[in-house]
């Protein structure tokens, strides 16, 4: 290894830590673009932040005595966790549009068996009911995972006297019989007879109260929950699938039946009616108080850092300008605009050339894929994503867009390879020119997203029932952002892969199963928040391509709900926006210093 590779580093030390002499003024130019370019992205998502009002009711459990089941060595353990997302799906079954930055409910347990419940709502009134409602149903929640081994004793003696030809003895005894019957009521583990005597009136006040509540959660999940799935699931079903949730419904029905009538007799002769905020082994300790002011939106700090983080970005650039020379490299490029153009406008020929259609496959092309998908999905995966065309197409646009320009930019310099070794220019022209007609063949298709759109909204049921015939939204204006850091990105992952193609050719074969693996792991067909959470977070973080394709669904589409729900267009988080802009620059910085380090070799290598 030569001494002037070994300096090289240490000369971009230099130059990036220490500059000498006043910066130009097109540096000068370059620091304000980046400062109000900064500021330009965030300032949409900052000041749109919705008005928030939060406020907290507390729970209080037993933690030592009744239910220390849910606690080890002090804290919270998975039975907890279980109880606590049992409570958050009854929550959720009373109100679906429950989640999100302005309606939602968090739980915070402490190691006393403190939980605090903190809810967020969009008026003050709003997060108060919120609250209250949502520290009632953990209550409730804690005292049923009690009440459910009572239940399950209950039964097992139940069974017992039934295979000896017992009749019950009272109604609720009828009903317990009926709950095993229709299987209704099911358990960690399966109801087995008890040789021990016991009745519902033997029980203590707490004991009673836990089953009932019990009762209580369960006829909330029949009736919110387990029966609607079920009807939808009929909806599409047929043969014996349909025969089967035919019966599994009447089955269903006719438990949840019994339940509601035992919860009566427990109600009339037992009083075991829930008092949420008695004090108890688990009862809500302290109900939640009426906001007086909104959450801070702290718009005057976030628009200040934003500032801030174009100045420093704007500052590296400036460093790398003075020790790399980017700005001559770039009125390099500039001077062969022509160049550029023309192989663009060839690119796009040779695309169409002989085709009946020519253009109109820059719509159908996507359009028919979409079509693939949506009934693969639909068919054999019962897909229940609202508007599920649109969230496909969606996505599908953006990574067609990515596949291109990587395949056409690993190749770009080996299929052009009488070019490199007759004309001279610069090299890194070829793979550019890939990213760009892939960026053309996007932009062009996006008018028959725009139209699929349309028709998939204007056909939608929930969308039509509050009068709205569009679900259009003004965040469309953020789609050049997201274009524009797309294509930066692309064009690092080109420059890299046409220099290693030309290094070795056996890149070339292997990109193809690279895209599909790419493809796997990029939510384009999928909901990615609907993967498990430290999973979703790597994909995340390891590949960009992921981030970019919910930025493009959240202006577009929105969040991914069930059907029959409505999602709502919303701007991408900014410091997720601004984690993507760095690796696309972080990415074309190394896709360009490895190009110029092999580009001297393609001569020879061709």
């Amino acid at each position: 290894m030569s001494m002037a590779r070994l300096a090289a580093p240490a000369t971009w030390i230099v130059a990036l830590s220490r500059q000498r002499g006043p910066l130009r003024l097109y540096q000068w130019l370059w620091l304000l673009v980046c400062a109000l370019g900064a500021l330009a992205a965030a300032a949409p998502r900052i000041l749109s932040q919705p008005i928030r009002y939060e406020t907290v009711a507390t729970v209080q459990i037993d933690a030592v005595g009744r239910y220390h089941e849910l606690y080890t060595d002090g804290q919270p353990d998975d039975d907890y966790r279980a109880v606590e997302m049992q409570a958050f799906e009854l929550l959720r079954a009373r109100r679906p549009d429950l989640g999100g930055p302005t309606y939602a409910v968090r739980f915070v347990p402490y190691s006393d068996g403190r939980v605090e419940i903190i809810a967020i709502g969009r008026a003050p009134l709003e997060a108060q009911v919120v609250a209250d409602e949502a520290a009632e149903t953990l209550a409730r929640a804690v005292r049923a995972a009690g009440g459910r081994e009572i239940l399950r004793n209950l039964m097992g003696w139940e069974l017992t006297e039934a295979l000896q030809g017992r009749q019950p003895e009272t109604a609720f005894q009828r009903l317990l019989r009926e709950i095993i019957r229709t299987q209704a009521f099911p358990l960690n583990r399966a109801v087995e007879p008890v040789s021990a005597y016991i009745t519902v009136d033997q029980l203590p006040q707490e004991e009673l109260s836990d089953l009932a509540r019990a009762l209580e959660v369960r006829e909330a999940q029949l009736t919110r929950i387990d029966i609607p799935a079920l009807e939808i699931r009929r909806t599409t079903a047929t043969g014996a699938t349909l025969q089967q949730i035919d019966a599994d419904l009447l089955r269903l029905t006719a438990g949840r039946q019994a339940i509601r009538e035992a919860l009566a007799y427990l109600y009339r002769n037992l009083g075991a009616a829930f008092a949420p905020d008695a004090p108890g082994d688990a009862y809500r300790a302290s109900r939640a108080p009426l906001p007086e002011r909104a959450v801070d939106r702290r718009i005057p700090l976030l628009l200040s850092l934003a500032t801030v983080v174009g100045v420093l970005f704007g500052a590296a650039g400036v460093a790398i300008d003075r020790s790399a020379g980017a700005m001559r490299k770039v009125l390099e490029l500039w001077a062969y605009r022509e160049l550029i153009r023309n192989l663009v406008l060839r690119d796009l020929q040779v695309r169409y050339k002989g085709s009946a259609l020519g253009y109109l496959w820059t719509q159908l092309a996507p359009l028919l894929l979409m079509l693939v998908f949506w009934f693969v999905f639909s068919a054999f995966f019962q897909a229940d994503i609202a508007m599920f065309p649109v969230f496909l197409l969606v996505g599908l646009l953006p990574w067609n867009f990515a596949s291109e320009a990587v395949n056409g930019g690993a190749r770009s310099v080996i299929d052009n390879a009488a070019l490199v070794k007759k004309v001279f220019f610069p090299r890194e022209v070829l793979p550019l020119v890939a990213v760009l007609s892939s960026l053309v063949n996007f932009v062009l298709s996006l008018p028959m997203l725009l139209l699929v759109m349309a028709a998939v909204q204007w056909m939608y049921a929930p969308l039509r029932a509050i009068g709205a015939w569009t679900n259009f939204s003004w965040t469309f204006v953020y789609l050049p952002v997201l274009i524009g850091i797309q294509t930066i990105f692309l064009a690092g992952v080109a420059l890299f892969l046409s220099a290693l193609a030309v290094r070795y050719r056996d890149t070339v074969h292997l990109i193809g199963i690279f895209i599909q693996f790419w493809f796997f792991l990029t939510p384009v067909i999928y909901a990615l928040d609907r993967v498990a959470g430290p999973l979703a977070q790597l994909v995340r973080w390891l590949n960009p391509m992921a981030s970019l394709i919910e930025f493009y669904r959240e202006i577009l589409y929105g969040n991914a709900v069930a059907f029959g729900q409505i999602p709502t267009p919303n701007l991408p988080a900014l410091d997720s926006v601004l984690r993507v802009l760095l690796t696309a620059f972080a990415t074309l910085a190394i896709g360009y210093w490895y190009f110029q380090r092999r580009s001297g070799e393609f001569g020879e290598r061709l």
